[in-house]
């Protein structure tokens, strides 16, 4: 920004641009055809479209002439400087103010306070004990505060964790019931898998008990049939 302009000179400036942009004529993209609707008896034409362009444009003109006037620009720009340097006087003000001195009604919890408490104590009657005083009371000071501005960004970031939690806290509602609950389905699934697990481990055992009691006796020559029911009597 140029140091020799003003803020209403500046803000201005850039109010008009953003007018202009406003301003700036509105065009019919080419592929607009694709974005209407299915062509049929009454299809639009690339004049009919012109024609209601050139119509909106105009009355953007005319809408831009009336509300963007530069009467209306310069107004909101000195609006802008004038809530600029009041925010300005107000800032030097409180901050000469602490310089001159403490005050009594001075709000020596807040954050902006504390920062702009002067280095040494401004009392030309002052001792050396009382400058002293001074210079450690505002160091314990801008420690404590140090410290708050700690906890204070700590408790934030808990109170942002808690907030994700909070689904959490209800887990039978939010979280998957199944989970959670004694007779939830995945409890009912594992019961399935034990019985499963039992009913194989002892048709495994007792077609380990058959195999031996075969060995055990003479081996004969099976039918097909016998050898078929002998299949089904281990399964």
């Amino acid at each position: 920004m140029d140091s020799t302009r003003t803020i209403s000179e500046v803000k201005s400036s850039f109010i008009r641009a953003q007018v202009r942009i406003l301003s700036e004529r509105l065009e019919a993209p080419e592929d607009w055809r694709s974005y209407a609707t299915e062509p049929g008896e009454d299809d639009l034409g690339d004049k009919v479209v012109g024609d209601v362009l050139q119509k909106l444009n105009a009355s953007l003109r005319q809408h831009n002439r009336i509300v963007y006037s530069s009467q209306a620009t310069q107004h909101v720009a000195q609006q802008v400087a004038s809530l600029y340097w009041s925010s300005v006087i107000q800032a030097t003000r409180d901050q000469n103010s602490l310089e001159r001195g403490v005050q009594k009604s001075v709000d020596l919890s807040g954050h902006m306070n504390i920062n702009q408490l002067p280095v040494e104590l401004v009392d030309p009657s002052a001792s050396e004990e009382e400058h002293r005083r001074y210079q450690e009371l505002r160091e314990r000071l801008l420690e404590l505060d140090n410290r708050r501005q700690q906890r204070q960004r700590r408790l934030d970031q808990l109170r942002r964790l808690q907030r994700l939690l909070e689904p959490f806290q209800s887990p039978q509602t939010h979280v998957q019931p199944n989970l959670v609950t004694r007779d939830g389905e995945l409890v009912q699934e594992l019961e399935k898998m034990r019985s499963l697990v039992a009913r194989v481990g002892g048709r495994i055992n007792q077609g380990q008990r058959n195999s031996e009691s075969h060995e055990d006796s003479p081996s004969y020559p099976l039918r097909p049939d016998q050898k078929l029911e002998a299949l089904f009597d281990m399964a």
